[in-house]
């Protein structure tokens, strides 16, 4: 039940902000919105406000704002006062961009929230003590609590976490005899093996790591709000460079495409997150606004970035893109979505089946 309500609060949030911001771009620009959906289709509930109908699709895995004239498909069609065409090309920019630009936002204001309450997370330095325990990881099924201070692995002692997670990730799918000492003081030890994870190297070389689903001890430094909001600007800056790193390396190879996830996988951290706080919640939810605003900046049709690209041309050709093209565009855009979907979606089952969620 965590799971399923966690999932639904961050996939909620971040669709509903995201519609939101063409919601609001369009009305202050003055075209007319027939439709405001979290969810999609068949409607749940609904309700007509004006000549705007808010509802509830059945299908929660996302949300459209749909405005008209926004995609006709009639050759003779002529854009009227209010329309979505009839709008001149700045505007229809601006609410285009507005969806993505609220998850940035989001991003921003979620993470300074997580860092003006929690605090600057530091590592805790020359120990090998357990912050985090992953449930039924080889380290939880083989009694490593909380608390818990690692002493050797395979006899080797250890100066840091650190130096204790670089030896076990050149052990993938090996059993390590483990020593440590329980909150009590207890000397125990138990054999137990190392899961296999993905992982690219310095050169772009896939290889298998080993884990065993454990985390280190953080402290907290108290910040002001100043500093809490400049660090989560950074921190958003910071994964945008990541997450466009990591499309690159999908695209030329160096990251195989199993690396991805789709909704199981994000309703599996969602959980996990909540189990962990409020704040660990949070900390996700600002991380996912952000892949939701750069899946939607891409430029594949049917997805904002796609319609930036028409836009684009639009501008340069001093008239719009022909319907017959933006109809093609579309469902080779919609196609690839699907694909996209369906691999997700194999992904998350293959790592349901093997039991990779649970670790």
């Amino acid at each position: 039940m965590t799971t399923i309500l966690a999932f639904i609060f961050v996939l909620g949030l971040l669709v509903f902000v995201h519609e939101l911001g063409h919601f609001i771009a369009a009305k202050k620009s003055g075209i007319r919105v027939e439709r405001f959906s979290l969810g999609f289709p068949p409607k749940l509930i609904g309700k007509k406000i004006g000549e705007t109908e808010y509802c509830i699709g059945i299908v929660p895995l996302g949300g459209y704002v749909k405005m008209v004239g926004e995609n006709e498909v009639e050759e003779n069609y002529i854009p009227q006062p209010g329309d979505f065409m009839a709008a001149p090309l700045w505007k229809r920019f601006l609410v285009i961009t507005a969806g993505p630009f609220m998850n940035f936002i989001t991003a921003i204001l979620l993470f300074f929230i997580v860092y003006w309450v929690t605090g600057l997370p530091v590592q805790k330095t020359g120990s090998t003590e357990i912050g985090v325990v992953t449930p039924g990881g080889p380290a939880d099924k083989a009694g490593i609590t909380v608390g818990s201070q690692i002493t050797s692995i395979e006899g080797v002692e250890f100066a840091d976490f650190d130096d204790m997670a670089a030896f076990i990730k050149e052990r993938p799918n090996i059993e390590l005899q483990v020593q440590w000492l329980d909150e009590s003081g207890q000397i125990k030890s138990a054999a137990l093996t190392t899961m296999e994870f993905g992982a690219v190297d310095s050169a772009g070389a896939e290889k298998l790591e080993g884990r065993i689903g454990v985390g280190p001890v953080f402290t907290y430094t108290p910040i002001g709000p100043w500093q809490a909001f400049k660090d989560g600007i950074s921190a958003t800056i910071f994964l945008t460079r990541q997450m466009f790193n990591i499309i690159w390396q999908l695209l030329t190879q160096q990251i195989s495409i199993k690396a991805l996830g789709g909704p199981l996988m994000i309703a599996d951290q969602a959980g996990k997150a909540a189990r962990q706080g409020f704040a660990a919640l949070l900390g996700l939810a600002a991380f996912l606004s952000l892949n939701l605003a750069i899946l939607n900046i891409l430029p594949i049709p049917v997805l904002d970035g796609g319609h930036l690209v028409f836009l684009t041309i639009e501008a340069l050709k001093r008239k719009p893109v022909s319907i017959k093209g933006r109809l093609i565009a579309q469902q080779v855009g919609m196609g690839l979505l699907i694909l996209l979907m369906v691999v997700v979606t194999y992904n998350d089952i293959v790592r349901l089946v093997t039991g990779i969620f649970d670790n």
